[in-house]
């Protein structure tokens, strides 16, 4: 298993790694359908994948700080739309970058997600991307 080691956020290489931890065996079988939820969000796609909610980028995007405000109102909406116990997979693919503020309001969201009893997992994440994920990691570290 491709899994990647992480202090904040599970992180997977593949997709189906992802699917097969957040995913009870019982549940396993089950095809993707869309998502019940009624989301209009920017810059996030939400359909089901068996008992988890997939979240794909609209579009190959890089999230810097012009397009972090809109991505925070996104997670926002997002986490307050799931129910308990939710398991939700971020698929990075096409995003080619990312910027500290856009880890920040991911690592709220996880946050938020954990006081529900959910459970977030990321995927498919470019290197340059990942890298950013452990430069912010290590910057808080040393700051505390």
């Amino acid at each position: 298993m491709a899994k990647v080691r992480h202090r904040i956020f599970e992180m997977f290489e593949f997709r189906e790694e992802a699917i097969d931890t957040l995913t009870p065996r019982s549940a396993q079988s089950v095809t993707e359908t869309e998502a019940p939820e009624p989301w209009t969000l920017k810059h996030l796609a939400v359909s089901r994948l068996a008992s988890v909610s997939h979240v794909e980028f609209k579009k190959g995007q890089t999230f810097e700080e012009e397009t972090e405000k809109e991505l925070r109102e996104d997670l926002t909406q997002l986490a307050e739309g799931l129910i308990r116990d939710s398991k939700v997979l971020f698929d990075f693919t096409g995003v080619m970058s990312i910027s500290s503020a856009s880890i920040d309001a991911f690592a709220h969201f996880n946050q938020k997600l954990r006081t529900k009893g959910s459970r977030i997992a990321l995927c498919c994440i470019a290197p340059d991307v990942r890298q950013t994920f452990f430069k912010k990691s290590n910057y808080h570290e040393n700051r505390n």
